[in-house]
């Protein structure tokens, strides 16, 4: 065990050097702090991803290796060239941390501890997931294919990932890309929302987003659901940026990173067309055709992105299952669907809210432990009299119950319902064009999934991408007026406490 973990400790001083290499990248382009760690994650990941996956289709596993340590050189050649800057870059966190002392510490050492604990080797609960790559590894794209008794592929993107652990002959370490990708939502969310408040109402949104108990419980226990997430508020970032300064770069990168936010998890596949339109719409109503059409002339080697595009796109592995397994059922095979219509859509989005309000397995112990209250249990008896006598079992497979279990830890908290679900509707109310449209897509999604999607337990994981993506328009809910220094340290102190209880929960 202790030599799987040192292994897994290497391959992270790796994808750490891969990533401090990418943030220079676009420290030097002038992207801010939190922009370029957000943008220097994701891109990484996006690159990890092309190569594995190349690898994948043509059989040879030397050349992931081969380009991996090419960019391995490069990156370490580029950290050791940017040496002067890591000074200024220590300097910026000390002064950002001077400001806000207490919730800046404690999200430090909340941060070590999830790393560490990234490192430990994968639990069972992921094992499935792993040996799904690791059998496509092992049998190879062509052979799998052609097997007649191999049912079909699934989208590989974030899933791959982990092969970049799996290949050493360990697993230990594979949670390091969660919580990577935890990161990326808290920078994401910050640079977000700078665009509407101050750094330190910024910082306590970013704060209140991490502290989310399901995002928690998915940044130290692997699987890819966060990084579904993570890319998706990635491109959002690149639709703010695209808009406020058009450029090849962004454009480029928002491109990629829809097509990579294509994953098994399905929630990708219903946001990732509504995310299409979105940026559709905000970027050529704001600069029109001719901009970008003058960008992309003006660079004609932005060609080269359709080659890993094309493969982000998984294409390749949907016609290959279509020409190769006629019984193929998709990968919506394993979902049920809401038969009731419009009035089942009704009845599931009450229940989400429900799920959105009960605090979760950390809240509802403690409330347990101190008041002998239980929330779940009060929220239960609340659906049972107003719900159940209109609209019964209308939209769901099964009988609702609302619980909670410590392994689950389903729930967004408070934050998700009290302060993301208001935000956004203040933002439909009150806030610029491009929020508006932004606020509107994700309660478009809400509607989709509780139109599409009968309601099952385990459904509130189609729910990250709008509790969590979203998240950042709490600080254009925050009045900047009203909103003190005193409030916010209470509001910083309240995200502190709800992520320690969740870590102590999930120990």
């Amino acid at each position: 065990m202790i030599t799987d973990i040192l292994i897994g400790i290497l391959i992270f001083a790796k994808i750490f050097c891969l990533c401090s290499a990418s943030f220079f990248i676009f420290r030097k382009q002038g992207n801010s702090f939190a922009e370029s760690a957000a943008y220097a994650i994701i891109t990484i990941f996006m690159l990890l991803s092309f190569i594995h996956q190349i690898s994948f289709i043509t059989g040879y596993s030397i050349i992931s290796n081969g380009v991996e340590i090419f960019f391995l050189v490069g990156s370490i050649f580029l950290i050791f060239r940017h040496r002067t800057q890591i000074f200024n870059l220590v300097n910026t966190l000390k002064k950002f941390g001077t400001e806000n002392p207490i919730s800046f510490s404690f999200l430090g050492v909340s941060l070590v501890y999830m790393a560490i604990h990234g490192l430990l080797p994968v639990p069972k609960e992921f094992q499935n997931d792993l040996y799904t790559i690791a059998l496509y590894e092992k049998g190879g794209f062509s052979s799998l294919a052609a097997d007649a008794n191999f049912p079909g592929f699934f989208p590989v993107n974030h899933l791959i990932l982990f092969n970049t652990f799996l290949r050493s002959g360990s697993n230990a370490g594979a949670g390091i890309f969660c919580f990577l990708a935890y990161l990326s939502i808290g920078f994401s969310t910050y640079a977000l929302a700078r665009r509407y408040s101050w750094q330190t109402t910024s910082f306590t949104t970013a704060i209140l987003v991490m502290s989310m108990p399901r995002l928690v419980v998915q940044a130290i226990y692997p699987n890819t659901q966060i990084i579904s997430v993570a890319v998706t508020l990635f491109c959002i970032l690149a639709v703010y940026r695209c808009v406020e300064l058009p450029n090849l770069t962004d454009l480029i990168l928002l491109i990629l990173g829809l097509f990579f936010s294509i994953s098994e998890n399905i929630s990708s596949m219903i946001f990732g067309p509504i995310l299409l339109v979105l940026s559709w719409v905000i970027l050529f109503r704001r600069h029109g055709t001719l901009t970008w059409k003058s960008i992309l002339v003006k660079n004609p080697y932005a060609l080269f992105a359709i080659v890993p595009a094309a493969i982000f796109s998984q294409s390749w592995l949907f016609l290959s299952n279509h020409f190769n397994k006629s019984d193929w059922p998709g990968i919506f095979s394993a979902i049920s669907f809401n038969p009731d219509g419009i009035q089942g859509a009704l009845a599931n989005s009450i229940r989400y809210l429900f799920e959105g309000l009960n605090f979760a397995a950390p809240m509802e112990l403690f409330f347990d432990k101190i008041f002998k209250w239980s929330m779940a249990e009060n929220l239960q008896s609340l659906y049972d009299v107003s719900v159940i006598p209109f609209l019964g079992k209308s939209g769901a497979i099964q009988v609702f119950h609302l619980t909670w279990h410590p392994l689950g830890m389903f729930s967004f908290g408070p934050v998700g319902f009290f302060l993301v679900i208001p935000a956004l509707v203040y933002a439909m109310a009150k806030g610029t064009r491009r929020l508006k449209s932004i606020a509107i897509s994700f309660f478009v999604y809400f509607y989709l999934i509780s139109l599409i999607l009968a309601w099952a337990p385990g459904n509130e994981k189609f729910f990250e991408i709008f509790y969590v993506c979203s998240g950042f328009s709490i600080a254009f809910f925050f009045p900047p007026w009203r909103f003190t220094k005193t409030k916010q340290k209470i509001f910083q102190a309240a995200g502190c406490l709800l992520l320690f209880l969740t870590l102590l929960a999930a120990l």
